[in-house]
């Protein structure tokens, strides 16, 4: 299979960067960059690279007020990751996990998962094989599956969710 981590992504692990840079490159990519709130594709408020708290229709953010959020909401999710899981991790790994476990789906539902019950009872490949369950979004009380060709909401969840597993399976 094809690697979905993006050339900047891959010479960041290559280099033996933070996790934190791994991080930031990674989610600069997958997020992108709104100045504008938007509903995403669970019809949350969303602006700058994924931030939501707090976010109502018509508010703008300057580049300034998104690299704030942006370092706030990384921070918080990297605690909220150390505290969820209880293995060691390799900075690709630590990544990967944040991405998908505490900065997308939320720690909340995160810690009710079967990945991180995987991963924290030693089972790596596993867990990191579950992170592609997770390509559904709900809107409404109506599931949607991302992977379903045409599906505008979430297209681009599947190849996230394939490039967290990747950044979790590296040593």
């Amino acid at each position: 299979m094809a690697s979905k981590l993006s050339k900047a992504v891959t010479a960041a692990v290559a280099s033996g960067a933070s996790a934190a840079a791994i991080l930031a490159l990674f989610l600069n990519e997958a997020e992108g960059l709104k100045l504008r709130a938007y509903q995403d594709g669970a019809k949350i408020w969303t602006i700058c690279r994924g931030h939501t708290s707090g976010v109502k229709p018509g508010d703008l953010a300057s580049r300034e007020q998104c690299d704030a959020f942006f370092q706030s909401d990384v921070g918080e999710a990297f605690a909220a990751t150390d505290r969820l899981v209880n293995v060691p991790m390799s900075e690709p790994q630590r990544a990967g996990v944040t991405s998908f476990c505490t900065y997308n789906i939320g720690p909340d539902a995160c810690s009710k998962s079967t990945f991180l019950r995987k991963l924290n009872a030693g089972d790596r490949r596993g867990a990191c094989n579950a992170i592609l369950d997770w390509v559904y979004i709900t809107v409404n009380g109506r599931k949607y599956d991302c992977r379903t060709p045409g599906n505008e909401r979430c297209a681009g969840i599947p190849t996230r969710r394939e490039a967290e597993r990747e950044l979790c399976l590296l040593d």
